[in-house]
């Protein structure tokens, strides 16, 4: 889609050993690699994410009702403990020993990596909180049998509320005094997950990717909109045309396999190591 060519020139003219090639503008979305985030503003997005979006209050459920110890939503609800810790952890975030992250955000085209530090207090409440939240299954005898299933979801909790909290970087970094001049407020939001509620296909940005409620085995990308079609491509490269109205599920925008279609192994096993 051509990200890099968003905002301003960032050196002027003349510089011919860019790190895309030598005839590309030298323009950056953001404006530096290193940055310096706050940590307040981060567990604060987390917060109200957690407690105002839906699609991560299903997301959750599904996590839980795919595991190997679907009984654990009948034991307890865990979304509002979620909410509830997400709440005291932004409470207490103006306390963290470090009040700024160093992140380093780079783009290339369309393709993002974001790496960044965690701060002690965070990892500490991440694992107690994944604790907490498989502890009824854990400390009964009944689901002896079933203690790899549980230690799973105990590594699934912990990686996807590192999700939440890379969710809440980015989009403190995308509302924030980052991008270059001019960049700033064509950038499109980068999502974590997938989404589970239906939406018109005209609702989505040009680049975002989505499924198709009625066939959500395909996925597309929308390359171009109208006022009465829009036309997509196929992960194998096929373009077609869908109405407006046409009801679709968005895409998270994580590294996907080979096959282009399903979320990537590596991007679990690398947020799971780092946890």
């Amino acid at each position: 889609m051509g990200m890099h060519n968003f905002g301003e020139k960032r050196w002027g003219t003349g510089i011919l050993d860019d790190v895309r090639s030598q005839n590309d503008q030298n323009t950056r979305i953001v404006g530096d690699f290193t940055k310096m985030v706050r940590v307040v503003p981060i567990v604060q997005r987390m917060y109200e994410t957690i407690s105002k979006d839906d699609d991560w209050r299903i997301h959750f459920d599904i996590l839980v009702k795919e595991s190997g110890v679907p009984e654990l939503e009948k034991v307890q609800s865990i979304f509002p403990q979620l909410v509830t810790a997400c709440k005291w952890l932004s409470q207490m975030s103006g306390s963290f020993r470090r009040k700024t992250l160093q992140t380093r955000f780079f783009e290339t085209g369309d393709n993002y990596y974001l790496g960044m530090e965690f701060p002690r207090e965070y990892e500490s409440w991440k694992k107690e909180l994944s604790d907490r939240l498989v502890e009824p299954l854990a400390s009964n005898r009944e689901y002896v049998s079933k203690s790899r299933a549980i230690d799973r979801l105990r590594s699934t909790f912990v990686h996807h509320i590192d999700r939440l909290w890379y969710e809440g970087c980015l989009e403190t970094i995308r509302a924030g005094d980052v991008y270059n001049p001019g960049a700033r407020k064509r950038v499109p939001r980068l999502y974590l997950i997938n989404s589970y509620t239906a939406r018109s296909l005209s609702s989505l940005p040009i680049g975002e990717s989505f499924r198709l409620v009625a066939e959500p085995q395909a996925k597309y990308e929308v390359l171009t909109k109208s006022v009465t079609q829009v036309i997509v491509r196929s992960v194998e490269g096929y373009i077609s045309k869908f109405q407006n109205n046409t009801k679709v599920l968005r895409e998270g925008n994580l590294t996907r396999g080979p096959d282009g279609n399903q979320e990537s192994k590596v991007v679990s096993e690398m947020l799971s190591s780092l946890s």
